[in-house]
């Protein structure tokens, strides 16, 4: 008898917080789960961890290795592929559940039969300290303004707070392996616009783990993939034009700042993108500077 949810969780030298990550789907109040983990590449202790937990259930536990690093959007699509349950649920490898996450999920998906993504709201805490620091979960407003609010981002859903169906994760055209940031926000809107319906359990199950320093270290790069997301979404006819130019623009123009004095030549292409999109003279003349400074820069 195949399992009502499949848990699909990435991992990636994951082995200090793997164990703790996996204690809150022991302790889950909704039993009927497969779960899989797929190590990509890392080849640290994850397999032990994952081992060691398999002993302690009674349901299926399978471990899956990429031999090379492939990236997390690769790796989430490798274990929904040999998945066996039409519900898809996902998780990182240092997050965390309350123990009714499941079962909210569930419950919600059946008083709500048309969704076919479904998701909790998440508690932020701070991975040193454990201290919470922010409470994401959508708005009546904000829910009531979907697809624009989700465009916008506005509504945001972190990706172990989600729960979706096979068909739609294959009807989006699974997770994008391009990106290597920002993948979760791209797939989403993928999913909107190929008719997903959403559904929210109203409570906050989820449990992020927030790292120091990540946002500072990789902000530019970060910047490049939110700007990449909206160019990817120009022709999204269910939002308004000029918001999809101003917001692709302001994208590459907050890229091209970010890379400007490290990079030159990679920030003219981005102001340039800028331009292309929705032409500001601040943007061209940063560009022109850029330009020259490229020009000037050694080799």
């Amino acid at each position: 008898m195949l399992p009502a949810l499949s848990i699909c969780i990435p991992a990636y030298k994951a082995d200090r917080f793997l164990g703790e990550t996996l204690a809150s789907v022991y302790r889950q109040t909704f039993a009927d789960w497969e779960l899989l983990i797929v190590e990509d590449g890392s080849r640290d202790g994850t397999e032990d961890i994952v081992r060691q937990f398999a002993k302690t259930v009674t349901q299926s536990v399978r471990f899956i290795r990429h031999e090379v690093n492939k990236g997390l959007p690769a790796t989430r699509n490798t274990a929904i592929e040999v998945a066996q349950a039409e519900w898809i649920v996902l998780l990182d490898s240092d997050d965390l559940w309350e123990t009714t996450h499941l079962a909210e999920l569930v419950a919600t998906a059946r008083a709500n039969p048309k969704a076919d993504l479904v998701h909790s709201g998440s508690v932020l805490f701070d991975s040193d300290t454990g201290r919470e620091t922010e409470h994401r979960y959508p708005s009546p407003e904000v829910l009531k303004e979907f697809p624009r609010s989700l465009y916008e981002g506005r509504y945001i859903i972190q990706p172990a707070s989600v729960m979706l169906k096979r068909s739609l994760w294959e009807r989006a055209g699974r997770f994008d392996p391009a990106f290597r940031y920002v993948e979760d926000r791209d797939m989403w809107l993928r999913c909107a616009r190929a008719g997903g319906i959403f559904a929210f359990t109203g409570r906050n199950t989820c449990r992020y783990r927030k790292h120091a320093n990540a946002l500072s270290t990789h902000s530019a790069a970060m910047a490049e993939a939110d700007a990449a997301v909206f160019d990817k979404h120009l022709d999204w006819e269910a939002i308004p034009s000029e918001l999809r130019r101003q917001r692709a623009a302001h994208g590459w123009a907050a890229a091209g700042k970010l890379r400007q004095r490290g990079a030159p030549a990679v920030a003219q292409r981005h102001f340039r993108r800028a331009c292309e999109t929705d032409w500001r003279l601040e943007w061209w003349l940063r560009g022109q500077a850029c330009r020259m400074l490229s020009l000037l820069k050694p080799r």
